[in-house]
């Protein structure tokens, strides 16, 4: 059920004359009435003894309700005057709409404009409930990133709309960093470079992809460009290097069963097929040899630990890589 508002009409009709009876302009004395609500509204003449009243609804009292918008009429009789008749028209002005809003975004610590709203005759707040508002735009602050709220309302025919909000939100200018020299290890597919992404932000790499990651497979350089309202910005990994070997061999180990570097082997980063590890002492003695890259050389000899000093050693092995037959030697130094 609406709520009701009732209104009393201006002016008392008493029969006591003809000199005092009423014009029409005296019954209802304005010919308009805007109702802001969204309501029954009750429109009430004054009683009078020997009055009758007839509206245009059919009611016969001195009070009608009335819930849509339209003209409406009232005669009013007594014995004492001529009859008299008013015409009213009533406008239900509830459904105004909200005044239209665009959200906006800000860059940080550049000068921001007065906020816009397009209505008729707009009110802004700080909060959807404050009492009391200004005519006057606000001038969003930008001295931090992040978001802020306003509202506005537009009054039409003396209503007041609700009010709508208006969403800014403070950004920067985009910054990353992809960081120093990347390996793509052996046996692997590639590397993902990638940023945090950041709202609002356009992403371009050199190949087109304008994705904030990238699959990098091959070595050479990747730059990333991105562009917001607050500017542009761009870094580059010089290089992507790729292995280009799957075995590597250390130039040193310490066989003293502290748990680090107590064996000489390789280290492989990828499948290994074909494998044959050798060592030599300085006079070209064969002193370990394995066919497992799992299985490396403990700097024992005979089971004797063996002299510091520097020993050569050769590979042979087919790399996962290279897809060929590779031939490594060097020198390795025992150290205790």
């Amino acid at each position: 059920m609406k709520p009701f508002v009732t209104v009393v009409a201006l002016v008392l009709y008493v029969a006591v004359s003809k000199a005092q009876c009423p014009t029409p302009s005296d019954i209802i004395q304005k010919d308009t009435l805007i109702i802001c609500a969204d309501t029954t509204y009750t429109l009430t003449l004054p009683a009078g003894p020997g009055v009758s009243y007839t509206w245009s609804t059919g009611e016969i009292s001195n009070s009608v309700n009335i819930d849509q918008s339209g003209k409406y009429w009232v005669t009013v009789a007594n014995a004492a005057c001529p009859t008299v008749t008013d015409t009213v028209t009533l406008l239900f002005n509830s459904l105004i709409l909200q005044p239209y809003v665009k959200d906006t975004l800000l860059c940080l610590n550049q000068p921001a404009p007065s906020l816009i709203a397009w209505g008729e005759n707009l009110m802004w707040y700080d909060s959807p409930t404050a009492p009391a508002g200004s005519r006057t735009p606000p001038v969003p602050s930008t001295a931090d990133t992040g978001m802020a709220y306003y509202y506005v309302s537009q009054t039409i025919l003396g209503c007041e709309s609700p009010r709508a909000r208006l969403t800014v939100e403070v950004i920067e200018k985009p910054a990353f960093d992809l960081g120093e020299n990347i390996i793509i290890p052996c046996g692997i597919k590639g590397v993902v470079l990638q940023t945090v992404e950041q709202k609002y932000t356009n992403y371009m790499w050199q190949s087109g992809s304008t994705a904030p990651e990238f699959l990098a497979t091959e070595a050479g350089s990747y730059t990333l460009k991105a562009n917001n309202i607050c500017g542009s910005f761009a870094d580059t990994v010089q290089t992507v290097l790729c292995n280009t070997r799957c075995v590597n061999f250390p130039n040193a180990f310490t066989p003293n069963n502290d748990g680090l570097n107590d064996t000489f082997k390789p280290g492989a980063f990828c499948p290994v097929t074909t494998y044959n590890f050798m060592v030599y002492d300085r006079f070209g003695k064969k002193i370990f040899e394995s066919k497992n890259p799992a299985l490396g050389w403990d700097g024992k000899i005979g089971g004797k630990k063996a002299d510091i000093g520097t020993y050569v050693y050769y590979c042979i092995y087919d790399d996962f890589m290279l897809k060929r037959e590779l031939l490594l030697k060097g020198t390795v130094t025992l150290m205790r």
